[in-house]
């Protein structure tokens, strides 16, 4: 009897994990090629709804041709233009920080709010891919 309950049991236990949502937000991939003398430098990826309430930027930059000299940003903003809500404030992208980067939002963005990855260089050209999620 008791070999029939915990059987009984764990297939519920299995039939309610496999049926209840993922807290995970979704990655969304990004491909950024900037240059000075286009858009100011700017630009911007896809939008990407949050999934969840969490108040935090992940930022994963696979390949680039980023350097040292501090003249690359990431920002998250509320739509792609420079007028919209910047959540994140201006974050700083060097080689040694570009392959992962966690930024807390300034500004609350909450479950649904589409926000948008924004690159932005002054000084040269600059390739970045990789993905995301907020």
């Amino acid at each position: 009897m008791k070999n029939k309950i915990f059987s009984i049991s764990l297939f519920i236990a299995l039939i309610l994990f496999i049926m209840s949502p993922s807290a995970f937000a979704a990655n969304k991939n990004f491909s950024f090629s900037v240059n000075p003398s286009v858009n100011g430098g700017v630009a911007f990826s896809a939008p990407n709804p949050k999934d969840d309430n969490e108040q935090n930027a992940y930022i994963y930059t696979q390949r680039h041709n980023i350097y040292s000299d501090g003249v690359f940003w990431y920002a998250v903003r509320g739509s792609a233009n420079l007028n919209s809500t910047n959540y994140s404030g201006y974050i700083r992208v060097t080689p040694d920080n570009a392959s992962r980067i966690v930024k807390g939002y300034n500004t609350y963005a909450g479950k649904g709010t589409s926000l948008y990855l924004q690159a932005d260089t002054d000084k040269y050209n600059v390739y970045a891919e990789g993905y995301w999620y907020s």
